[in-house]
């Protein structure tokens, strides 16, 4: 089953992208065992980058990953900034974008399906993302099921993790969800009808995740909890960046060294 990362987006010191800290970044991850890569989603810091950004960002890791496969998320509030980022991602040879019901607002599944018809038809697959953390609005199965049935979506990423949902709609639609989350990342591993998994620390410890996913070393369970509640307690996404020396870009600020105390140091360079 591929193993995805959802990429952190670092920063200089002045707050501005550093694509060429990307780029190394992306080269190393593939040196690890990583086999594609989800860009500028929620753990990439989207709300904070511009639409030019974005699509500088796409373009890096495209290059960067050589041939691995990239999804791009190319949600925006603006309905024609979503349709300018998912254009061109497919002239730059993504694989996939990911795009979430619309955001902000709680939405029936008639302006979902208007939302996702929108993106559709560009010439390039669109994967529903469910990240009920982030997004108002679910990525309820019935939904699902209706842009499935359409051909408006061609599988989803799924950020919930509920290892329950996962394995019902993953055995409902075999080969097209993928798994978003490590807390979830022991179900994946054993899953059949999943597509993949994507990990967000394996920016910082992808061979410990690797050990998990590839290897089965299930004795690592008990320390893959104590790590993500770890970091959750230490700021979450700005924990990873703190470890990766990747910047943080107002209004979010890196936590305090003491709130880091415990957790292991990174493993890049």
């Amino acid at each position: 089953m591929p193993f995805y990362t959802s990429l952190l987006t670092p920063f200089d010191s002045r707050a501005r992208v550093d694509l060429a800290r990307l780029r190394a970044h992306v080269l190393w991850l593939s040196t690890q065992g990583v086999d594609g890569f989800l860009v500028t989603g929620t753990t990439g810091e989207l709300p904070y980058l511009s639409d030019r950004e974005r699509e500088a960002v796409h373009r890096t890791v495209l290059d960067a990953a050589r041939g691995k496969v990239v999804f791009a998320c190319t949600w925006d509030p603006n309905p024609a900034t979503t349709a300018y980022l998912t254009d061109a991602a497919r002239e730059q040879g993504a694989g996939a974008v990911v795009v979430p019901p619309p955001a902000w607002y709680r939405v029936d599944d008639a302006t979902s399906r208007a939302w996702f018809e929108s993106v559709a038809g560009k010439g390039i697959p669109v994967l529903a993302l469910h990240d009920p953390h982030h997004v108002s609005t679910p990525m309820t199965p019935k939904l699902y099921a209706a842009l499935r049935a359409a051909g408006t979506v061609t599988g989803m990423v799924d950020a919930g993790a509920d290892v329950y949902r996962l394995e019902r709609m993953a055995n409902e639609d075999p080969g097209v969800i993928w798994a978003k989350g490590d807390a979830v990342l022991p179900m994946a591993a054993k899953s059949t009808q999943l597509a993949g998994f994507v990990s967000v620390i394996a920016n910082v410890w992808p061979s410990f995740c690797m050990r998990l996913f590839r290897s089965g070393e299930h004795q690592l369970e008990v320390a893959l909890v104590e790590r993500l509640n770890r970091v959750e307690r230490a700021g979450g996404i700005r924990a990873l960046k703190a470890l990766t020396r990747m910047g943080c870009r107002a209004p979010l600020i890196e936590p305090a060294d003491d709130l880091l105390m415990g957790l292991p140091p990174a493993e890049g360079p």
